[in-house]
């Protein structure tokens, strides 16, 4: 926004980039600061920032945020710096109610507000979900449920060939044994091309893949796979994701939300989620699946309203 023409200053402070050069940008002042919230507490703590001018507070993500055992510290340490007549947002598109209630102890008099469409999956999302659990009487191990996954996955690498898939796993383990699986299918590396995105990578690696999987002016006949844990569920606004594979089937269900989510983004968006599960995960599959069509959120919040218009 201010690089085309809106009159103010914003910067970014988070770890992974030279410190110092981010404390002498935010010693010439700034009206917006992006931050995480190591850094953030950082230049809190050593006197860097002074927020006695603050007039708003955005915690973005704030299910996961709660997640960390620091976070209710820093939080508090937030409030404590700032002005009373800060106003907080606590942004998330999935609310669990333990979290959504851990905010009301901290302000008793905030509002609940649920955008109409904001917390569902798109309508021009399809689901599809596939069994892997094998056929009856067959050994259920977690081997056979990785070779039955496997299975399903090159069937459809092989059925309908698309530009961009997004594969979501459970563990960084998984990542390697399907980034494996890929590139042996295409032992040229002519048709496919597989891109890591997980925590054992470097963060340059990491960035490099990404800005490889979002990139508009590569070759059309090849086909990107992006191999991720969550840390890629989360946002990243991905353009013309076709297709998105829960390989793994998400340990909450609030991630099959955000994991589904990456496809048939935007007004127009269209998109194929495919959904792979092993025995109990399939009843609870057709479970999430069925509110996603009735267009009910994952979460029944408590004393939310709907903001319409």
């Amino acid at each position: 926004m201010s690089k085309y023409g809106v009159p103010f200053r914003s910067m970014v402070v988070t770890g992974g980039f030279r410190q110092r050069t981010q404390l002498e940008n935010l010693e010439r002042g700034v009206d917006v600061l992006i931050a995480t919230p190591g850094r953030f507490m950082f230049v809190i703590k050593e006197g860097f920032l002074k927020l006695q001018n603050l007039k708003c507070a955005v915690l973005d993500e704030v299910d996961i945020l709660y997640n960390d055992d620091d976070f209710e510290v820093a939080l508090q340490g937030l409030i404590n710096s700032s002005p009373v007549t800060t106003q907080y947002l606590f942004v998330t598109a999935t609310l669990p109610v333990d979290v959504c209630n851990k905010l009301i102890e901290v302000f008793p008099d905030c509002e609940v507000i649920m955008g109409p469409g904001v917390h569902r999956t798109s309508a021009r999302l399809e689901e599809i979900l596939i069994d892997c659990s094998g056929e009856d009487g067959t050994e259920k191990t977690p081997e056979t449920a990785f070779l039955n996954k496997k299975s399903a996955l090159l069937q459809l690498v092989e059925q309908s060939a698309v530009s961009k898939t997004i594969i979501f796993c459970n563990k960084i383990e998984t990542c390697r044994k399907v980034e494996n699986v890929l590139k042996r299918f295409d032992r040229k590396g002519t048709l496919v091309r597989v891109l890591p995105f997980h925590a054992a990578l470097a963060q340059e690696s990491r960035l490099a893949n990404m800005n490889e999987f979002m990139n508009p002016s590569r070759p059309e006949e090849e086909s990107l796979f992006l191999v991720c844990t969550d840390r890629a569920s989360r946002g990243i606004d991905f353009a013309g994701v076709d297709h998105v594979v829960l390989f793994d089937f998400p340990r909450d269900p609030s991630e099959y939300v955000r994991r589904v989510g990456r496809t048939a983004r935007g007004a127009r968006g269209k998109g194929k989620a495919f959904i792979f599960a092993v025995g109990k995960q399939v009843y609870l599959a057709r479970k999430i699946m069925e509110r996603n069509e009735k267009g009910h959120p994952l979460h029944d919040v408590p004393f939310a309203y709907e903001q319409m218009g």
